[in-house]
């Protein structure tokens, strides 16, 4: 006899509907271990079920196959769902994970080398963390992939039938992504978790054990620790080592998760795991003891008036377009807003990044890591001073001209980047989020160039020439080769200027 079904959730947000369902193959032809577990589920995100289907002109709402495998794959792999941000292959991009993760996939699965099959090893690792028809066996799931984003948990799906779908079937939903909070996530699959374990359906004898063990798995869940969600989001040997560091200081408030009994998620990690999420696995322990140092030197401050009339709410961040128009966006709209605080910006003929940090409160640290890898840090929000700091061992902080460049990205995170606790611990560099780094670059392009600026400087210049590029980009500070992306970006040049002129500044970067 079919069961009622349950919901939990708000399907305007994330919600995921159950039911056990007669299944009528006799015992000894279902599959092994799962064949007790036969029912329907549908998820709705953001108001699209997922899992709507149809077939020669039927649609079918949810899907109808055994339970098991999906709420074991949910069980199993609960801490990295709910926590692990990263991707795990080279080539990372801006995508979505359900695109990034099939695109990966496609491009490592024909390598011949062993290195490379050892990438595509952990692609396919990851995707067994994170994709839902992973957990298939046979069944016709939808390709949703759920992964950790900052504070928020992104959705994302391809709208693409598994490969042994029957043929002309469909997926209602087309393609999508969706980004919410932690717990309007966490809680219903977590109450759903919680259903399977306290209301199995009519186990016969031959299963039982298969259904103990599933319940077990889900009652470990409860027994884990902080630590245990943490190392999803940070490598465990670093994650030891940040802990150590700041237990020898008596400073593990810094440490404090947002995490409590029944609720077995961070919905915010603390600002020492938003920072160290972005560094090196194999950062030094000098350098561990530096940024920490750091962090708690920012303690006790906070966003002062003017900073805090330009900070961008993550409601109104753009999402699902490309980050270099977003940021050039962002930059825009923070030039016009500042017209009445800083009067003009460029007084010198260029802009006054310093003056610009100076007048929003935000103090500038420069400091010299022993790695290269971190660009620079950026601290604000509730509990801080708002903090820049640049790393002067970085490649990109060589010069004056990268060191402004640094200080305009870090800028953009404080404005922009703020997670659900209103504040920012962004530490940027190759492990940073590649959409929040390429925002945050053509954030700083174009806080540094203008298109009122450029197009004064340009009017009579000829400005496609290479003499002239090079004389705004000293007249500006900036570097020819940011200056010449940023002309094509704005329409000023095409695409063979481009690279005519990439070639010249190329050329004279190696003499």
């Amino acid at each position: 006899m079919m069961n009622d079904c349950v919901s939990f959730g708000r399907p305007e947000k994330f919600e995921i509907v159950i039911q056990w369902a007669d299944d009528f193959e006799p015992i000894a032809r279902r599959p092994s271990g799962h064949g007790w577990s036969m029912g329907r589920f549908q998820i709705t995100v953001a108001g699209v079920n997922l899992t709507a289907s149809r077939l020669e002109g039927d649609r079918q709402p949810y899907i109808g196959w055994y339970l098991a495998p999906t709420f074991d794959w949910l069980a199993s792999n609960w801490g990295w769902l709910l926590h692990e941000e990263h991707f795990a292959w080279p080539k990372k991009g801006s995508a979505p994970a359900a695109v990034a993760c099939r695109r990966a996939m496609n491009f490592w699965i024909g390598s011949k080398e062993e290195s490379e099959r050892r990438i595509y090893k952990e692609i396919q690792a990851w995707y067994h963390r994170h994709g839902l028809q992973s957990a298939a066996e046979g069944g016709v799931f939808p390709d949703l992939f759920v992964r950790r984003y900052a504070d928020d948990i992104e959705l994302s799906w391809s709208g693409e039938p598994a490969p042994f779908a029957p043929e002309g079937l469909t997926f209602d939903s087309g393609a999508g992504t969706a980004r919410l909070a932690v717990e309007d996530v966490g809680e219903p699959l977590w109450n759903a978790l919680q259903w399977l374990k306290d209301n199995p359906p009519d186990v016969h004898a031959s299963f039982r054990e298969n259904w103990r063990a599933l319940r077990q798995k889900v009652e470990r869940i409860e027994r884990l620790g902080v630590m245990d969600f943490e190392s999803a989001a940070i490598p465990a040997e670093l994650l030891t080592r940040v802990h150590a560091s700041f237990e020898r200081i008596n400073k593990t408030e810094f440490l404090n998760e947002h995490f409590s009994p029944g609720r077995p998620f961070i919905e915010t990690f603390s600002p020492a795991v938003a920072m160290f999420g972005g560094v090196s696995p194999q950062l030094d322990n000098r350098d561990v003891d530096a940024l920490r140092d750091l962090l708690i030197s920012a303690e006790g401050g906070q966003d002062g008036r003017n900073l805090t009339e330009l900070i961008v709410a993550p409601s109104r961040l753009p999402m699902g377009g490309l980050p270099y128009e977003d940021g050039y966006h962002l930059a825009e709209n923070f030039l016009e807003d500042i017209k009445e605080t800083i009067g003009d910006i460029a007084p010198n003929g260029y802009v006054g990044v310093r003056a610009i940090c100076a007048a929003l409160g935000v103090r500038i640290v420069e400091t010299t890591f022993d790695t290269d890898s971190i660009r620079g840090v950026a601290l604000a929000g509730e509990g801080f001073h708002p903090l820049i700091v640049v790393n002067q061992t970085s490649p990109f902080n060589k010069g004056e001209d990268g060191r402004r460049f640094t200080l305009a990205h870090e800028l953009c995170h404080i404005l922009v980047d703020r997670t659900r606790a209103r504040r920012v611990s962004h530490t940027s560099g190759p492990w940073a989020p590649p959409e929040v780094e390429k925002r945050a670059n053509a954030f700083a392009a174009y806080l540094l160039m203008p298109r009122d600026i450029i197009r004064k400087n340009l009017a009579s210049s000829g400005y496609s020439e290479r003499e002239a590029v090079k004389t705004l980009a000293d007249r500006l500070h900036v570097s020819e080769s940011a200056l010449v992306e940023h002309l094509y970006n704005l329409d000023f040049i095409d695409e063979t200027k481009r690279e005519e002129l990439r070639s010249v500044f190329r050329s004279r970067s190696a003499d």
